[in-house]
């Protein structure tokens, strides 16, 4: 797969690809359990700017931030995208305030599509700020680590301190 397209090789018409291999997903942080179908469509907007539309789907293997099991999740994100490679030196001086459409505009220094770089990128905003397994997910004893969703774990529970403790004591 062509990974860098310039944007003189995109056709008045756009160039569509097809990707179906993985070599650009971070290996080491996430693994994935289900082929990849990912579809790019570029289409010049003049010179210096190429909108992008696609899609990527996806399955991959979490590690959850409570219980650290392992958790399988769905990747099926659509994308548009805006890449501007405009010889203009002062762009980021340039408007103060950002329309819907400028937040979807990637600023570039060389006018090149990194198909690879707009994928991995989709992965990442694809995924939940915090990873966890389910709703019900209790995690692990901070005393002990037995995992709460499996075992209910013999630890006292302490009392947390709270300097507010005392006023509400004051409330009874």
């Amino acid at each position: 797969m062509k990974t860098q397209v310039q944007f003189a090789d995109i056709s008045h018409t756009g160039n569509r690809y097809e990707i179906s291999e993985d070599s650009w997903l971070p290996q080491h942080e996430l693994k994935r359990i289900a082929p990849v179908e990912a579809e790019i469509n570029l289409n010049r907007k003049g010179d210096s700017r190429v909108e992008v539309h696609g899609f990527l789907k996806t399955v991959i293997t979490l590690v959850c931030d409570r219980c650290l099991a392992d958790y399988v999740f769905q990747v099926d994100v659509v994308f548009h995208l805006i890449l501007d490679a405009s010889l203009e030196k002062s762009w980021h001086m340039k408007e103060l305030e950002c329309s819907d459409t400028d937040l979807d505009t990637i600023m570039l220094d060389q006018p090149v599509v990194d198909l690879e770089e707009i994928l991995r990128q989709q992965l990442y905003l694809s995924l939940p700020e915090k990873l966890i397994c389910s709703e019900k997910c209790k995690g692990l004893c901070p005393h002990c680590g037995t995992d709460l969703n499996d075992t209910q774990c013999c630890c006292v529970s302490e009392e947390k301190v709270s300097p507010f403790a005392v006023l509400a004591k004051l409330k009874k």
